[in-house]
C-alpha cells in the first residue's frame, strides 16, 4: 500500500510541474563545432597532430587559430575531401553553414601568446 501511495504522489507531483513538454536546445555555434571537430588536431601548442605536422613543415602559424592566410574555399575543400591524415567530413556530419561558422570562429580568434612552437616541444 505504501508503494502505491508513493507512486500516486510522484505521479501527481509530475503532473503539477510548470515545465513545457518541449525542451529547446540551442544550436551549436562555430566555436562549439570547432571544439568538437577541429580543436583536437588543430589547436595551438603541442599535442595537436595537425598543428605539429604543419610546424614540422615550417608553417609560420601551424595552428588554425591565429592564421591570417586561411581562405574559406581552401578550408571547405579540405573539410569535404580530407588531407593527409585528416578524414573528409560529409555534409551530414558538417553542413556548409556549419563549416562557414567554424571558419568565422577561426578567423575571429587570436593566437595565444603562450602557444609556442609545437615542433620544438
Amino acid at each position: 500500500m505504501k508503494k502505491l501511495m508513493t507512486l500516486a504522489v510522484l505521479i501527481s507531483l509530475g503532473a503539477c510541474s510548470d515545465r513545457d513538454d518541449e525542451v529547446t536546445v540551442p544550436e551549436p555555434d562555430g566555436a562549439e563545432h570547432y571544439a568538437l571537430y577541429c580543436a583536437g588536431c588543430h589547436d595551438p601548442g603541442p599535442g595537436h597532430g595537425g598543428t605539429m605536422l604543419l610546424a614540422e613543415k615550417g608553417a609560420p602559424v601551424p595552428s588554425l587559430i591565429g592564421r591570417e592566410d586561411l581562405q574559406y574555399d581552401y578550408l571547405h575543400a579540405v573539410v569535404r575531401n580530407g588531407l593527409i591524415e585528416m578524414p573528409p567530413f560529409r555534409p551530414t556530419e558538417l553542413s556548409d553553414q556549419e563549416i562557414e561558422e567554424i571558419y568565422e570562429h577561426i578567423m575571429s580568434q587570436e593566437l595565444p601568446a603562450n602557444a609556442g612552437n609545437p615542433a620544438s616541444s
